[in-house]
């Protein structure tokens, strides 16, 4: 069944359930994470997708019971549902999940909210710090917690290698670097900067972009 799953023509069947029911108080949507990156597992992946309404009252919201029963038959589990004034104003508390937006994503519908979005460099710094040392207090209990059978064990390495490649993407930002669209391409660079500095150094102010 999901080896005919397209990701990219459910999502877009997504936006059109959205539009159908809200009309244009859907202002924009987006395609991000693995879809938009081509990494997308038809057997374990969900599709991301950013909603961008004029309103998230509850009239709006019940109105979009239809969108959302659509949504999830197209394995869109947890939609980002956002207005233009909270992406404004959120800025500064989730850096790193709208850098890694902005990095790598596909307008669906209206203007595209991520691509002149600015994320505040201060902000990252300190997301980055605070998810990496949770990980680094949260790895010993983690682990008894839920690696004590294979399944588990495989579970708690994906879930601890989820926010560390992501703090791994936001350090490479702050040097100035491009964020790369897989895994296996961020172990690669942030491994090459260890080698050539012994360690991930702070920016220099210069480099800020």
């Amino acid at each position: 069944m999901w080896g005919k799953f397209d990701p990219k023509s459910a999502a877009r069947e997504a936006v059109e359930a959205a539009r159908q029911a809200v009309g244009d108080r859907l202002e924009s949507a987006t395609l991000y994470g693995s879809a938009a990156m081509g990494t997308f597992h038809p057997g374990r992946s969900d599709l991301n997708v950013a909603f961008v309404f004029a309103s998230l009252e509850g009239e709006l919201l019940d109105a979009l019971r239809p969108a959302h029963r659509a949504w999830r038959k197209r394995r869109i589990v947890r939609p980002l549902l956002l207005t233009r004034a909270i992406l404004e104003t959120s800025r500064d508390t989730f850096p790193l999940e709208y850098l890694l937006i902005k990095a790598h994503h596909e307008n669906l519908h209206g203007p595209d909210p991520f691509a002149a979005i600015a994320v505040e460099r201060s902000a990252l710094r300190l997301q980055v710090e605070r998810t990496l040392r949770t990980q680094s207090l949260a790895l010993a209990w983690s682990y008894l917690d839920a690696a004590g059978t294979p399944s588990g064990a495989r579970h708690w390495a994906m879930r601890a290698g989820t926010a560390i490649a992501a703090s791994a993407c936001g350090l490479l930002h702050l040097k100035g670097e491009a964020v790369p669209a897989t895994r296996r391409d961020v172990a690669a660079k942030t491994a090459a900067g260890v080698r050539h500095r012994g360690g991930i150094a702070p920016p220099r102010p210069s480099a800020a972009r």
